[in-house]
């Protein structure tokens, strides 16, 4: 059978302390979060939902699952009044609850609660943390089916084997495997009287048929593990996001049981001294911060289709790189893999409550962390996992949870990058828990929220004591109305700061913070819904301000000078910095249109001439435009558009 999901979507929905509320319930579309609704803005507690699932008549050799994208923060199950599953301390982790022994033929009543209440067993802690506290099931659920066995939980191995460091290699030989975990009701004293199979097959990239192929027999409650190297393998990268379709199923006696599919991807991450290699090119990117949720309209519970829109408007500013402060659905990976995004996703654990990191904060972190890996291990574009976010991370109990966060993490998933961010680095650098992480992620506000030291300085500071490791600064920009200026002197910060950063070749990349207004329970202007901080680049529903152009400008990684009929193309060498392989450049001038290719490496250029020469559009091997420039300048600066 195949694994057909059927989304749950019109449920019925109340507020109040017992499921009694339903009484007056209305109806609403999931997702859904009650936190944008009139009068429910700053409402913490309980939420009911309810549906009432159709059932055939239920076959004993058959499976029913539940799945949530995310119920935040706290969820319980309930099936024909029978409580099925809870899900607890993680609002933003998706999680399954099979109802198998909970269902009939004829009409089920499924009810979910859902609890958003500020509290200590859950991470955000309490109020501590700087987004929307929006309640409710705020992702998509889905019911699904299987037979008796089922696949339960993937990961793909995806190495590129790497023939050489210093360049990039866009594909060769690469190791592959699955670790496969499995379960079925018929495991038991009749196992070995059933013949139970895998089946697997891997295609995509440049290959004509499958780049793997295979089947195993399967042992009774052992997961399976296949370990294969493959040649002719197309590598993954944010310029050239070449996907693989891996297809599973499992089979008993002949008969299928289930069938998974997913897309992945083969790239490689690794950090060498203070360099960021990306398949073994060195590289130092550039990107900016989305804070999802932002738009009134939806907060939180935003469909596929405005996840979308927005991450379009976030790869307008030439972002390759962003990080999440909180764990997002799988529209959003699925997105950045198919458009070359690279990702950290990060533990919601922000901000200086509580005074510092317990067994409380630890355990929860232990629980959401197996979370982000098991979902989110297959995704090319997510490089890297993050612990922690602006702690109190010069107190000794703080270091220790970022030490073990960071080193379990590493035991979790090895495949990838994992740090903790700092903005208690300043004066005494080696004193801070950032240094624990594979990559020094630094919060860089001076000049604003941290007044009294110098960038340069600063930064001088910590390249030298900690020498031979590499630094993201991971957030940086203004924001209203804590500080003045607006939106110009938040043009004028970005440009400063980057020429600052490209002075120092430890930063191997750079995070603006942040694209967009956002709201959240603790900003200082606007109300209700609207409540948010102005920290952006964009309003709330991602229109631009006149620094969005600014941001485009500073992270595209070339820049093109004029001369009478003549352009010089120039490939970045310091921030951002990676080759632009396969790009393409369309000249426009008295002389006509023409059209033409370019590969170049950091620092190099190219020279076209054209009789009239007036504008010169820059687009990358994906057919994205990453500019426009005249004898002015950007164009885009000017025309104040987002087309291409």
């Amino acid at each position: 059978m195949n694994r057909n999901k059927k989304k749950l979507k019109v449920w019925k929905f109340a507020i109040g302390e017992t499921k009694d509320c339903l009484a007056d319930a209305k109806m609403v579309t999931v997702p859904h979060t009650w936190n944008v609704d009139e009068g429910l803005y700053e409402y913490a507690g309980s939420g009911w939902y309810e549906y009432q699932l159709t059932m055939p008549a239920v076959r004993k050799e058959r499976r029913f699952f539940l799945e949530f994208g995310a119920v935040y923060h706290d969820a319980w199950v309930y099936v024909n009044d029978i409580l099925a599953g809870e899900h607890l301390h993680s609002g933003y982790t998706a999680f399954t609850v099979e109802i198998t022994d909970y269902i009939k033929e004829g009409e089920n009543q499924i009810i979910v609660r859902a609890d958003n209440s500020f509290s200590d067993k859950m991470l955000p802690y309490k109020r501590s943390f700087d987004w929307a506290n929006d309640g409710g099931m705020i992702r998509d659920v889905c019911l699904y089916e299987t037979g008796m066995g089922r696949i339960a939980g993937v990961r793909a191995i995806c190495e590129p084997v790497l023939a050489q460091t210093g360049k990039r290699q866009r594909g060769g030989s690469a190791l592959w495997g699955l670790d496969l975990e499995l379960d079925s009701r018929e495991w038991g004293t009749c196992f070995d009287q059933l013949d139970w199979k895998l089946k697997w097959k891997l295609h995509g990239g440049k290959s004509i048929g499958p780049a793997a192929a295979g089947e195993a027999p399967v042992a009774a409650g052992k997961n399976q593990a296949v370990r294969q190297v493959l040649d002719n393998i197309t590598y993954w990268h944010f310029d050239a996001p070449v996907l693989y379709m891996l297809e599973l199923e499992l089979c008993c006696d002949g008969v299928v049981q289930d069938i998974y599919k997913m897309k992945t991807g083969f790239r490689k991450i690794e950090v060498c001294a203070e360099q960021l290699l990306f398949n073994g090119e060195p590289v130092r990117l550039c990107g900016t911060e989305w804070m999802p949720g932002s738009d009134p309209q939806y907060g939180m519970a935003e469909p596929t289709e405005q996840l979308h829109r927005m991450l379009g408007v976030l790869e307008g500013t030439n972002c390759v790189y962003t990080r999440f402060h909180w764990q997002q659905s799988e529209e959003v990976y699925e997105w950045c893999d198919e458009n070359g995004m690279l990702v950290q996703e990060e533990i919601p654990f922000w901000g200086p409550d509580p005074e510092a990191a317990g067994e409380t904060q630890w355990e929860i972190f232990y629980q959401q962390i197996q979370e982000m890996v098991r979902e989110k291990q297959n995704h090319p574009c997510l490089i890297s996992w993050g612990v922690g976010n602006e702690l109190t991370a010069q107190r000794p109990d703080t270091i220790r949870y970022i030490k073990r966060a960071i080193g379990y993490t590493k035991k979790l998933d090895s495949s990838r990058l994992a740090s903790y961010v700092s903005n208690s680095y300043f004066g005494e650098p080696l004193k801070d828990g950032v240094q624990f992480g594979d990559i020094m992620m630094l919060n860089e506000y001076t000049g604003t929220w941290i007044e009294e030291y110098e960038a340069a300085e600063v930064l001088d500071r910590v390249c030298r004591e900690n020498p031979h490791k590499p630094i993201v600064i991971s957030e940086f920009g203004l924001c209203e109305p804590a500080f003045s200026g607006g939106d110009v002197r938040r043009a004028r910060i970005i440009g400063e700061k980057m020429e600052i950063y490209r002075q120092f070749p430890e930063i191997v990349g750079t995070i603006y913070f942040c694209l967009n207004d956002y709201r959240t329970q603790i900003g200082e202007e606007g109300e209700g819904s609207r409540k948010r901080r102005v920290h952006g680049s964009t309003d709330l529903k991602g229109q631009p301000k006149d620094s969005y152009w600014k941001v485009r400008e500073e992270c595209a990684p070339c820049s093109v000078a004029f001369k009478e009929d003549a352009c010089l193309i120039l490939c970045r060498k310091d921030l951002p910095c990676y080759g632009m392989e396969d790009y393409q450049v369309l000249l426009e001038g008295t002389g006509g249109i023409r059209k033409e290719e370019i590969d170049l490496s950091p620092g190099e250029t190219r020279r076209f001439e054209m009789p009239g020469l007036e504008k010169v559009t820059v687009s990358n091997a994906k057919g994205r435009r990453i500019g426009v420039w005249t004898k002015t300048g950007m164009a885009e600066k000017y025309t104040k558009t987002l087309q291409g």
